[in-house]
């Protein structure tokens, strides 16, 4: 009978064991995607954000880099097109008042804010490139925090009934022990 509390008590020390190194890792990967999340918030990771991360998100931080700001570079590109053609129909459509309207003294000033136009639909893209990839930094971390949930109530079952086999254990020796008068 010893023996077999013994070996079950080796098998629930093992799982044991497994179950908080399962916490352990689970945890740090919180860690590394809160600073994952914390580098793509504005949309752009930074040189001194990417010599600071962990390396287990370098390659994350890479694609994030690599993907975000091409993607960016294109929608700014594009919508900047169309809103300066958009203006140009505008002032066209309205035999130059709409220049006029918004610069008096020089109604062509309309085409020279091209660079700010892009420049801020270029930082919006990024601003919706760094929204979007924090959202999904945001659902990994439910479900890794669902899974440490998941594991510490199996962790707690397991030290519960690794508590339980040793009472069993002891009093079983207590029982088959030799009396002596």
């Amino acid at each position: 009978m010893y023996a077999i509390f013994t070996m079950r008590k080796l098998q629930l020390t093992q799982r044991i064991n497994q179950l908080q190194y399962r916490l352990m890792e689970l945890s740090q990967r919180l860690q590394d995607l809160s600073v994952y999340a914390g580098n793509v918030a504005d949309g752009v990771i930074s040189p001194g954000e990417f010599m600071s991360s962990p390396a287990s998100i370098f390659g994350v931080n890479m694609n994030f880099f690599n993907n975000s700001v091409p993607k960016a570079l294109f929608e700014a590109s594009r919508s900047s097109q169309i809103y300066n053609a958009n203006i140009m129909n505008m002032n066209a459509a309205s035999g130059g008042q709409y220049g006029m309207a918004i610069d008096p003294s020089n109604p062509s000033s309309i085409y020279a804010n091209q660079f700010f136009v892009f420049n801020a639909f270029f930082k919006q893209a990024l601003d919706a490139a760094g929204k979007a990839e924090a959202a999904k930094v945001k659902r990994l971390e439910t479900d890794i925090t669902n899974q440490k949930l998941m594991i510490e109530t199996q962790l707690k079952a397991a030290e519960t009934e690794l508590q339980k086999v040793e009472e069993q254990e002891s009093k079983n020796i207590e029982r088959t022990a030799p009396k002596y008068a």
